[in-house]
């Protein structure tokens, strides 16, 4: 073990203990020889010891709340903002309380109605049907009846000091749009009226963690703190100053956990100093890390841990024995940051970490301006504020050809990769340590190349149908050719195409498209179809002209003339040969009365190698008896509108006569799909079902039969 960094070894073994989750009795067992090691080794008893401790709390479950069709009572703390949508307002939060029972999960409330503006309330009740999803809830309220406000907040409070800003800024907020919401999300850490173009131009250039007062605001707010102090004669009064300002930071700009993580930093190093033992910055990383974790052992699987902790790992370990070289900080960061964005957003931003030391300056600057306003309101400081986002938009703007989507690595070379580093920070020393760490950091990045070089053909014909919940995205590819019907889409989600629906495309290899089909346009089949347009430049959209209209609509055509993708209109049928795959597309010639947007899906048929599947959109029974007649049977049925009760009528199934069916829904979905009757009616005709709400991803290879598997690597 290294001098400067002996508290590597005990990190590395609560991490091994919070993964392990081996159960009481073995948690115990190793307390037992850790207590037992303490003469012959302490180095090791206390590594064992924090082994036992990761062990003990893996063991701690999330309370979890069976949700029903019955309307439920929540309660929850006002953590931020209500955040404005398209045709609704939503306010999360971290934890709730639902008919008295708490809930230490993330919780989002959605209202289709304007909310009361929150003042200085503590908590908002609220009713209404209570969703799960994996670890989070979702609740919507009807009625502003079902929803009030309660509590308020003690003036003395640090978050009321941040709520009176908030209200002093809304003045401003319809004259100077822009730059009143970099102010409060670089000043107050409210980033809910930040606009997509905003966020989207940040991260393009591998810069959006400088966006949102964060980690990074907080240690340059606390080392101008502590220099100045110094730089005064100070040095003590400079380290309480160091811990009152991590103790009110996270109170003042809320419970994110980004403010906590670096105020656990500070507070640690100020203490060290206090008690005249001051640390490494090897070890305060080490020890930082290890503090948190054992707080919020959560944060274990959470992607803004990951970049904050091996970022700042990255300048310390590998960049720092280089001495002030500046471009060896910029290369360790890349090293570290690549894969481990390649991993939770399939994203790459190359030239970032050179970005962020440009910009670093820059939103230092913006902070203090937007300081000296809060305190001030000078109209001059909001230009100021404009000029500098406009010098931060262009910069980002030249980075971005350097940024795209590509595969992400494999779970276990993320792993090795990651372990190995670890292990040479604790084992080695100095710029042995950084190259030994640097390359170790290359192995994930490696796979993912690998990976996205093995998956741009395919050997045999294949349909992939997605799991992007509640909707549908079937991917057909035939060697280098792909297609794409549908893209999902989600109504509380602007950027569903980037983080799902591109993810699921690139990890397969596909770096371009023949032909989009979109079915129909409802939210749930074309929300992810503009990022596709504008990202991988489809050569050809099919889109039926009936019906075509609405917001999705609108986004879709703004898409294509961005992109400039030509648009074939389908009208009665259509037909093209891509690779080994026959398409042929139906549409219905007229508009039905009931309906009437799911009756003009775009119907497509699919051949290849004498196998047949007919991909059927949201057609319902007026679609599906007007289909009937010039259908023949197939192998495969998607079935219609996700199993609604509405859809998979007789006359559809005697004329299809499909062996196989498939149902696009999503994990506990709103409006109950598939309905059982429709299962009955499939499972009764001896229909071998698969659901992508039960099996994730449904991938189905083409030979000389038809192969049928479930993927549960993919967002649910």
């Amino acid at each position: 073990m290294r001098r400067d960094a002996p508290a590597a070894l005990p990190l590395i073994a609560f991490v091994a203990g919070l993964l392990m989750n081996g159960g009481a009795a073995t948690a115990l067992a190793f307390a037992i020889v850790s207590a037992l090691m303490w003469r012959l080794h302490r180095h090791a008893s206390i590594a064992i010891a924090f082994l036992a401790l990761g062990m003990l709390l893996a063991l701690r479950s999330q309370p979890q709340i069976a949700t029903s069709d019955r309307f439920t009572s929540i309660e929850v703390p006002i953590e931020s903002d209500w955040s404005a949508r398209d045709h609704f307002y939503v306010l999360r939060a971290s934890h709730f309380l639902a008919n008295g029972t708490p809930v230490d999960a993330p919780i989002a409330i959605y209202a289709r109605f304007e909310p009361p503006r929150i003042e200085r309330q503590t908590v908002v009740h609220a009713e209404g049907f209570l969703r799960r999803t994996e670890d989070r809830y979702s609740l919507a309220v009807k009625s502003p009846r079902l929803m009030m406000y309660s509590g308020r907040i003690s003036s003395l409070a640090p978050s009321t000091w941040n709520r009176i800003a908030e209200q002093r800024l809304r003045r401003y907020a319809d004259s100077y749009p822009t730059e009143v919401a970099m102010i409060e999300a670089l000043v107050l850490g409210r980033g809910e009226r930040l606009s997509d173009d905003a966020k989207e131009n940040f991260r393009r250039g591998g810069t959006y963690h400088l966006l949102v007062f964060s980690g990074l605001q907080i240690a340059l707010a606390a080392a101008v703190i502590a220099f100045a102090l110094r730089w005064a004669g100070a040095p003590r009064i400079s380290d309480w100053s160091l811990i009152a300002f991590a103790a009110l930071a996270p109170p003042f700009i809320g419970p994110t956990a980004s403010v906590s993580r670096a105020s656990v930093g500070i507070g640690l190093y100020a203490i060290s100093r206090l008690i005249q033992r001051p640390t490494s910055f090897e070890n305060l990383w080490c020890v930082a890390a290890l503090a948190r974790l054992i707080i919020a052992p959560r944060d274990l699987t959470d992607p803004a841990f990951h970049l904050t902790y091996a970022g700042a790992g990255a300048l310390i370990f590998i960049g720092k024995p280089f001495r002030s070289r500046w471009i060896s900080y910029a290369i360790a960061a890349e090293l570290v940051i690549t894969p481990l964005t390649l991993f939770h957003f399939h994203q790459f931003a190359l030239g970032g970490s050179v970005m962020t030391i440009v910009l670093t300056p820059i939103i230092f600057v913006m902070l203090i301006v937007g300081s000296l306003f809060c305190a001030t309101e000078i109209t001059l400081l909001l230009k100021l504020m404009g000029a500098l986002n406009a010098v931060c938009s262009f910069l980002n703007d030249l980075s971005a050809p350097l940024s795209g989507f590509f595969a992400s690595p494999p779970q276990i070379a993320l792993a090795i990769g990651l372990v190995a580093a670890l292990i040479a920070i604790a084992s080695l020393h100095d710029k042995r340590r950084a190259v030994a760490a640097a390359i170790a950091l290359t192995i994930p990045t490696a796979f993912a190349i690998a990976r996205h070089v093995s998956q741009r053909a395919t050997r045999s014909p294949q349909i992939a149908f997605l799991d992007v919940g509640q909707g549908d995205a079937i991917l057909l590819r035939s060697g280098s050719h792909n297609v794409l019907v549908d893209g999902g889409g989600r109504a509380d989600d602007a950027r569903f195409g980037e983080s799902v629906l591109l993810p699921l495309l690139v990890d397969r290899g596909v770096r371009h498209i023949d032909v989009v089909v979109l079915s129909h346009a409802h939210p749930d089949h074309c929300g992810g179809l503009p990022a596709v347009l504008e990202q991988l430049h489809p050569r050809e959209l099919w889109i039926n002209p009936r019906r075509f209209r609405g917001k999705c609509a609108e986004e879709m055509l703004a898409a294509v003339s961005e992109s400039q993708t030509p648009v074939r209109l389908i009208r009665g049928t259509a037909t093209a040969d891509i690779g080994e795959l026959r398409l042929e597309a139906f549409a219905a010639q007229h508009t039905f009365r009931r309906a009437a947007e799911n009756n003009s899906s775009i119907v497509v048929r699919v051949e290849a190698r004498r196998r047949t599947f007919l991909l059927t959109g949201d057609i319902e029974r007026e679609a599906e008896a007007d289909l009937a007649p010039r259908i023949r049977p197939v192998d495969l049925l998607k079935v219609p509108h996700h199993g609604s009760r509405s859809s998979s009528t007789p006359p559809l199934l005697d004329a299809a006569r499909p062996r196989i069916a498939v149902i696009s829904c999503g994990v506990r979905n709103w409006f109950g799909h598939p309905h059982p009757s429709v299962v009955n009616t499939l499972t009764g005709r001896h229909i071998r079902l698969w659901r992508t709400d039960e099996g994730g991803t449904i991938d189905v290879v083409v030979d000389h039969a038809i192969f049928c598997h479930p993927q549960f690597d993919t967002p649910r």
